[in-house]
């Protein structure tokens, strides 16, 4: 695992790093927020910066990256960063913190991050899904008026075909919908 933080010092992500030394992740420290980001599984980013005070850069950050990003700022303005910051997903970590509480925002963000990747790879499906459906009702519409069919023969009909040939009824609606997209009804 490979995080990237960046603070005001050297010394500021030293401190980071050292906290995370059980968790055996590789430390990518930066004192520099023009620098490129690196390919990383986290971002740490301790505020305030030396330029800015960094929800700026979380903002950016949050545009370039999926990697989750944990913001530590002091105790008395964190809600007021998180209010600040929740359009980027960041989680943000009150200053002072035990090594033990970065080391389990880590490893929440982690777990966030995979269950946001299943929740999209799934909703991916689940339009490719529609989309198929979609086709299908549209060929049926086409198969209803071009031949008279009922809405259960036009069906069969398109799962028949797509048995029959070994392809997918999505493949077989987009046939017909080829075949009757020129023609208009008297």
């Amino acid at each position: 695992m490979r995080i990237f933080i960046i603070a005001k010092t050297e010394e500021i992500c030293g401190s980071v790093a050292a906290a995370l030394d059980d968790l055996g992740a590789e430390c990518i420290p930066c004192c520099d927020e023009s620098r490129a980001l690196p390919d990383c599984d986290a971002v740490i980013v301790s505020a305030p910066l030396r330029g800015e005070f960094g929800l700026n850069y979380v903002a950016e950050t949050s545009r370039k990256t999926s990697a989750p990003m944990i913001v530590l700022a002091r105790a008395d303005i964190a809600e007021d960063v998180q209010s600040r910051i929740k359009f980027t997903g960041a989680f943000v970590l009150a200053k002072p913190f035990p090594k033990s509480l970065l080391a389990q925002t880590v490893k929440m963000a982690l777990v966030a991050k995979e269950n946001m990747n299943r929740l999209e790879q799934e909703k991916t499906e689940l339009l490719g899904q529609l989309d198929d459906v979609k086709a299908i009702d549209r060929a049926k519409c086409c198969l209803i008026e071009y031949l008279n069919l009922t809405e259960n023969q036009a069906h069969r009909h398109i799962q028949k075909l797509a048995m029959d040939t070994r392809r997918t009824q999505r493949e077989i609606a987009e046939d017909i919908l080829r075949t009757y997209s020129g023609m208009t009804t008297l």
